[in-house]
């Protein structure tokens, strides 16, 4: 997850993951300070006002609140990121082991693949 966008100042999807993890009860306002090296001890909690599910006394969201489905969908989004990146390192993974079985194939000279619908021995 990318945290600073230029200079000192945190991307939009970090303030809210921060504050998803507070208000899920993941971690306190100070664990999250500490987990993530946030200066500052209102940073946080200018952040939770802003971003924060939290309601004033008349039962009205307070600042710009992001609904539950939108906490969701960029948790979703995270997720999705990091399952693309497992894929890309399986595909990977899968190149350079095919790659070294036709290696071993030429240097060998022994076929090590199976050959798909070839007949088996009878006993």
């Amino acid at each position: 997850m990318e945290i600073r966008t230029n200079g000192d100042r945190y991307s939009e999807t970090f303030k809210i993951h921060v504050v998803s993890e507070i208000e899920n009860g993941k971690l306190s306002l100070a664990e999250v300070s500490r987990k993530y090296n946030i200066a500052g001890h209102m940073t946080v909690s200018k952040w939770r006002r802003k971003y924060g599910l939290r309601t004033n006394k008349q039962g009205n969201p307070k600042g710009t609140v992001m609904a539950k489905e939108e906490h969701e969908m960029i948790r979703l989004q995270n997720e999705i990121k990091a399952l693309k990146d497992e894929l890309e390192a399986a595909r990977m993974k899968n190149v350079v082991l095919e790659t070294m079985v036709e290696i071993a194939e030429k240097e060998l000279e022994i076929p090590i693949r199976k050959k798909y619908g070839a007949k088996q021995s009878e006993k």
